[in-house]
C-alpha cells in the first residue's frame, strides 16, 4: 500500500510540475489535439491524460471497469495513442519507463491483468502492429515482464504475443525499435539503446497502403491506474 501511495504521489508531483511550467498537453475528452514533437493525440474514451515536457511524454490511463486496448479482435480500439504519418520505410524508436504492475484483476473477461506501452503502426483500427513493453499477471501467479510484438490484419490477431517470447527486467528503462522494410515489420529491444536484440519479423499484407500512422500507445486491462513514460523518440523516414 505504501509503495502505491508513493508512486501515485510521484505521478501527482510530475503533473503539478508540468502544470506549473505550462507543459500540460491535454486531458482527453474524446478529442484529438496536436503535440509538437510526438504527433496527434487520440483518446477515444476521453478519460486519459497526456503530459509532455523536456522531451518526455507521460500518458495516464485510469483504473476502471473498461479495458483500454488496440485490439479489433476483441472489439476494443480505445487505447490512448499519439501518432504521426510515415510514408514507406521508416525506423521508429523510443525509450519506455514507468511502473508496470497491473495486478491479477483484469477488466477484460477471461484474461489476466495487463500493462503494455510502446510503439505502434496503424493503417486503420483493424490493421495494427504493436511492439510493447508489457507485463501480464494471471490470477494467483507472479507477473511476467516481456516484449509483446503483435500484428492484427482485417481485425484478426495473427499470433498472440507470449510471455516467453522475450523476457525483460521488470524495472528500469527499455528501448524499443519498430522498422518497416517493404512488406515486413521488424521489432527490436535494447536495455541501453546501443545493443539490440531483434525479434521475429511480421509480414504486412500486400494491400496495406504505403502511408501508416506511427507513434506510441498505452494499453491496460488493469483496474489500477497506469502511467507509462516515453522519451527519446526518433522517427527516421
Amino acid at each position: 500500500m505504501k509503495s502505491r501511495l508513493t508512486l501515485r504521489l510521484v505521478a501527482v508531483l510530475v503533473a503539478l510540475f508540468l502544470f506549473a511550467n505550462d507543459r500540460v498537453v491535454a486531458q482527453g475528452d474524446g478529442v484529438t489535439s496536436e503535440l509538437a514533437t510526438w504527433g496527434k493525440m487520440t483518446d477515444p474514451d476521453g478519460d486519459c491524460k497526456f503530459f509532455a515536457a523536456e522531451g518526455m511524454l507521460l500518458i495516464t490511463v485510469p483504473g476502471s471497469e473498461r479495458p483500454h486496448d488496440l485490439a479489433a479482435d476483441i472489439n476494443t480500439s480505445n487505447a490512448p495513442r499519439v501518432l504521426q504519418p510515415a510514408q514507406g520505410d521508416f525506423t521508429l524508436q523510443v525509450q519506455v519507463d514507468g511502473r508496470f504492475m497491473p495486478g491479477d484483476a483484469s477488466t477484460q473477461p477471461g484474461r489476466g491483468g495487463y500493462n503494455g506501452a510502446g510503439l505502434v503502426a496503424v493503417l486503420d483500427p483493424k490493421n495494427v502492429v504493436t511492439l510493447a513493453r508489457a507485463v501480464l499477471q494471471h490470477p494467483g501467479k507472479e507477473p511476467a515482464s516481456y516484449v509483446n510484438f503483435e500484428i492484427r490484419t482485417d481485425g484478426k490477431l495473427q499470433r498472440i504475443g507470449r510471455t516467453g517470447d522475450h523476457r525483460v527486467p521488470p524495472d528500469g528503462p527499455l528501448f524499443l525499435r519498430l522498422e518497416r522494410r517493404g512488406q515486413k515489420m521488424h521489432g527490436s529491444v535494447s536495455p541501453d539503446g546501443r545493443q539490440w536484440t531483434t525479434l521475429d519479423s511480421k509480414e504486412i499484407p500486400a494491400d496495406w497502403k504505403p502511408e501508416l500512422h506511427v507513434g506510441v500507445v498505452a494499453i491496460s486491462t488493469s483496474k489500477a491506474e497506469f502511467n507509462p513514460r516515453f522519451s527519446k523518440l526518433q522517427l527516421l523516414k
